[in-house]
């Protein structure tokens, strides 16, 4: 996909909800929105407003040609090659594309010396007691119950120490059955991390904002969530998250370590362009909230703002008709703007040297606007990278794309290889 900040401090949210509950959410109320508008369901138009094209909802193959121009499928060897994605984890690191070697969770002695963030009024003898509850967990010395660990669960249980109590050990008990502890040092991260890198999970760390907190990409607009859920099975999609969530929190922990400062969320802009009614889809959201549940017991209380970008007028539709269902801390952390508005929000929140030049801002890598080795560009991930995959996971892989470390973007032969390439 995760400082406290003078603009909207974290007293002011009371709710956690992990990110993946805001974008589930989300492709409810746009399918909700879909529904109803094929029903008709909408006011009387006015001829004098100017209004996104009207949609013939029985002609989706029309409407995915005239407006899905950038949903064009990768060329799976040259976003290899390119090293697309590979260092989507190291963007909080002074260098991030010289150590190519990514995160690792800390150790339970490293995770006892993180700094604790600002307490809130009460949270001190609310820790302690949550402290005294799982002292049990701690003599076995095998799961993390530090102070930070411990007061992510009870910020995310609203202060409520018995819910944070039960919710540690359910979490505890998800991370024994799914193997969780050993994910990153036994699993075959060749297929579980590597293969599908450039495209999913897309996006990744770009540096620090201006208060200094952690900002993150995702480029939720691109990723073909309802293709891909329906094309790999959900085992697999679990094991993919899981390696994802443990880098996630190992790159925010080594990040507040290196530099000495406590970490108390993340900043998480959230590229919609590229949404489409196609993606609204049920069956994919109810694919996702199982996602979230997962979610849940490994990155509680990481995200403290949510930036949508290049909002399509269907999604801000769907927002305004329906985001009131929404826990109003939940509410509180989002904040939208259309592809004109983008780069006046990205500045109140990040400077013009972290924000990637194709938004408006001046990052780029090796020459590429679009900082691809730090940001995985997304979409729908080719059927060679997806063979490759299964082979993978079947264990009879004998072929490992190569890597060009040090290889500069390539002007337009390069920015044809991947579908965001073309100026938008």
């Amino acid at each position: 996909m995760l400082s406290l900040l003078a603009s909207a401090s974290t007293e002011q949210v009371e709710a956690a909800q992990d990110v993946t509950v805001v974008a589930t959410t989300l492709l409810l109320l746009a399918g909700g929105a879909s529904l109803l508008k094929q029903s008709g369901c909408r006011r009387r138009k006015d001829s004098k407003v100017d209004e996104a094209p009207q949609i013939n909802w029985r002609k989706t193959a029309n409407f995915e040609r005239r407006y899905s121009q950038t949903d064009v499928v990768d060329d799976a060897q040259t976003c290899w090659n390119f090293d697309y994605g590979r260092y989507k984890y190291t963007g909080l690191r002074p260098e991030p594309l010289e150590e190519a070697e990514p995160p690792h969770p800390l150790t339970l002695e490293d995770a006892d010396q993180l700094q604790l963030p600002e307490l809130r009024e009460g949270e001190d003898v609310k820790l302690q007691e949550l402290e005294d509850l799982v002292e049990d967990l701690r003599l076995q010395q095998r799961h993390r119950v530090d102070r930070c660990t411990l007061l992510r669960f009870l910020r995310a249980e609203k202060g409520k120490v018995v819910k944070a109590n039960k919710k540690m050990r359910e979490a505890i008990a998800w991370i024994e059955e799914n193997d969780v502890l050993n994910a990153i040092d036994t699993w075959n991260l060749e297929a579980y991390e590597k293969c599908l890198a450039p495209w999913w999970l897309s996006g990744g760390f770009l540096g620090h904002g201006l208060h200094g907190e952690p900002v993150a990409l995702e480029r939720l607009g691109r990723c073909s969530w309802p293709k891909l859920s329906n094309r790999l099975d959900f085992e697999v999609l679990k094991k993919l998250d899981i390696i994802h969530c443990r880098r996630c929190l190992a790159a925010l922990e080594e990040d507040s370590v290196r530099r000495g400062v406590p970490f108390s969320g993340v900043t998480l802009v959230i590229d919609l362009k590229g949404f489409k009614w196609s993606d609204a889809q049920f069956s994919a959201a109810w694919t996702l909230s199982k996602m979230v549940a997962c979610r849940s017991h490994l990155l509680p209380e990481t995200c403290h703002r949510i930036l949508f970008v290049r909002v399509p007028t269907p999604f801000a539709k769907a927002w305004s008709m329906f985001s009131y269902l929404l826990d109003p801390g939940t509410i509180a952390k989002v904040q939208m703007a259309t592809e004109s508005e983008t780069i006046s929000l990205l500045r109140k929140f990040i400077g013009d040297e972290v924000i990637p030049a194709y938004l408006g801002g001046q990052r780029h890598t090796e020459g590429d606007p679009y900082c691809r080795k730090l940001l995985a560009p997304g979409g729908f991930p080719p059927e060679e990278a997806l063979q490759r995959l299964e082979r993978l996971i079947a264990g009879d892989d004998v072929y490992r794309p190569p890597h060009r470390r040090g290889e500069a973007f390539q002007g337009s032969e390069g920015a044809r290889c991947c579908s965001i390439c073309p100026m938008q």
